[in-house]
């Protein structure tokens, strides 16, 4: 057996993996055959052994040997339905394909270095950065878990488009170590050489040529940079195809348009008169190892039979964030209408923040138009109930460009500005909740809010709202006849800029 690490002697966090040159000297790695071509990449004077043999020294594995030798470690790799491998760091799960892991631990066999990932892109991602490291400075150490005889970090890549862990010249590919907030590029990459920026979504995921874009509304543009003519094929879905101009090329199905092109090009909507959307908010279990609400279940199949030309969840979607948590609402996540989330604060607890921007994009405010209204989307959770001067300053740009081309504007957000039961007072900030009611009412706003557990529909100070809280969390108000009910809102938006509200109850 291989002489054990002294962890002893490495004072410093970090100071381990900074020496692993010296601790596992002779560069031999264990892999398997598939990650041959990428050891020798990165390192090019490793002699490589089979993975069979493994017991001691240095082992680059897939994610499935990942998960089993770094098992019950402070930073390993486990596995979800839905999300399939994800990194584990001190508390924090990180989901996708694009993680990676190098960890450095005693075990009964001998001195351990693993690198691996929860993909092929993860476990390059982690041997690029081990290769970085001539020495202990070369260690982002602030980012390094250390606990008795293990070392261990984890890091995210954004740009290996191919996902083959080796970065190509016509790829940008930026490694960034994990802490707690992760980072994303939710609307720029560089694919065949070429830069696609998006506006009016978010680009999910890369795959070769192959962009997938989350719409946030009904304008969607992509432009193209380098003009090298490569061909891609864009994958754009939560749309509402009948509703939009597009591309004479694209095919298009439920809630998806697709199309291949060499250049920019833009999703519009149509000219619209009355429409109907469907409203709804706070379907949290009650408390944190509860199922999914049996009658969220029902609203997801009502609202699908209704096909409004969209939804609106105002937020409050699991309990705490935990990534178990998320796994049960994914499981009953089957939509045939676009959808488009204002975030609540029950999701951006712990890791339920970061798993919020994977799986719904970025939380930072939008806007969209669509016939005579114009819908503001406010994230008002994130920095204690109130929004920040650059929130305000768009808010206030939105409300001036509607009031300019004749559009009424909807605000959406999670916390209202008002609590309409005696003596409430679940809502913004004040001066934040004052300030929002004198813009609303100067300007002619309507407002979709949730975040108190019940559905009502009122007037306070001169503005019109609905809170729709009441899609599944435990009720706020007993009375059915003062909103303590379960249901949603149906919302006609009528061409005149006057919205019909009635709700729908579900038992």
């Amino acid at each position: 057996m291989q002489t054990l690490i002294n962890f002893s002697e490495y004072r410093k966090r970090g100071e381990v993996i900074g020496n692993w040159r010296s601790i596992f000297p002779g560069l031999k790695v264990y892999t398997v055959p598939g990650y041959r071509d990428m050891v020798r990449y990165y390192l090019p004077n490793a002699t490589i052994e089979d993975v069979a043999t493994y017991k001691a020294g240095i082992a680059v594995l897939p994610p499935e040997l990942g998960l089993k030798l770094l098992s019950d470690r402070p930073v390993r790799i486990e596995k979800f339905d839905y999300f399939g491998y994800v990194v584990y760091r001190n508390g924090y799960h990180f989901v996708g394909p694009d993680k990676g892991i190098i960890a450095v631990f005693n075990s009964n066999d001998g001195p351990r270095l693993v690198v691996t990932g929860t993909s092929k892109a993860g476990v390059g991602l982690a041997l690029r950065e081990l290769s970085k490291i001539k020495e202990y400075r070369d260690v982002p150490s602030i980012y390094v878990i250390r606990s008795g005889q293990f070392e261990g970090i984890a890091f995210k890549e954004i740009g290996d488009v191919n996902w083959d862990g080796v970065p190509e010249t016509d790829e940008l590919v930026e490694d960034y170590p994990l802490y707690y907030e992760e980072p994303f590029q939710f609307y720029w990459r560089v694919v065949k050489g070429e830069n696609v920026s998006v506006s009016g979504g978010f680009i999910r995921m890369v795959n070769g040529t192959r962009v997938y874009i989350t719409a946030l509304g009904f304008n969607v543009s992509v432009s193209v940079e380098n003009g090298t003519g490569v061909n891609l094929t864009y994958i754009i879905d939560n749309v509402n195809p009948p509703y939009l101009n597009y591309p004479e090329n694209a095919h298009v199905s439920n809630t998806t348009i697709t199309l291949t092109s060499s250049s920019g090009f833009s999703i519009t909507p149509k000219e619209v008169s009355n429409y109907t959307i469907i409203a709804f908010g706070d379907h949290r279990p009650a408390h944190r190892n509860d199922p999914v609400p049996k009658v969220f279940v029902k609203i997801v199949g009502e609202v699908n039979n209704a096909s409004p030309v969209f939804a609106i969840d105002n937020g409050d979607l699991v309990y705490s964030g935990r990534i178990n948590e998320w796994v049960d609402l994914m499981r009953v996540w089957h939509w045939k209408v676009p959808l488009f989330v204002s975030p609540g604060n029950h999701e951006y607890q712990g890791e339920g923040k970061n798993i919020y921007h994977y799986l719904f994009g970025p939380s930072e405010d939008f806007a969209f138009s669509l016939g005579n209204f114009t819908y503001v989307f406010l994230d008002d959770v994130d920095r204690g109930y109130t929004l920040t001067s650059a929130q305000w300053a768009f808010l206030e740009r939105e409300l001036e460009e509607a009031n300019e081309t004749g559009r009424r504007v909807v605000v959406v957000a999670h916390a209202p500005p008002y609590d309409p039961r005696p003596g409430g007072d679940h809502t913004m900030n004040r001066n934040s909740a004052e300030k929002l009611l004198s813009l609303m009412k100067q300007y002619g706003s309507f407002g979709i809010f949730s975040h108190i557990h019940m559905n009502w529909y009122g007037t306070y100070e001169g503005v019109p709202m609905i809170i729709t809280g009441g899609a599944g969390a435990p009720l706020y108000v007993t009375d059915p006849n003062k909103g303590g009910f379960y249901g949603y809102a149906v919302l006609g938006m009528e061409k005149n800029g006057s919205i019909d509200v009635h709700f729908v109850r579900v038992g």
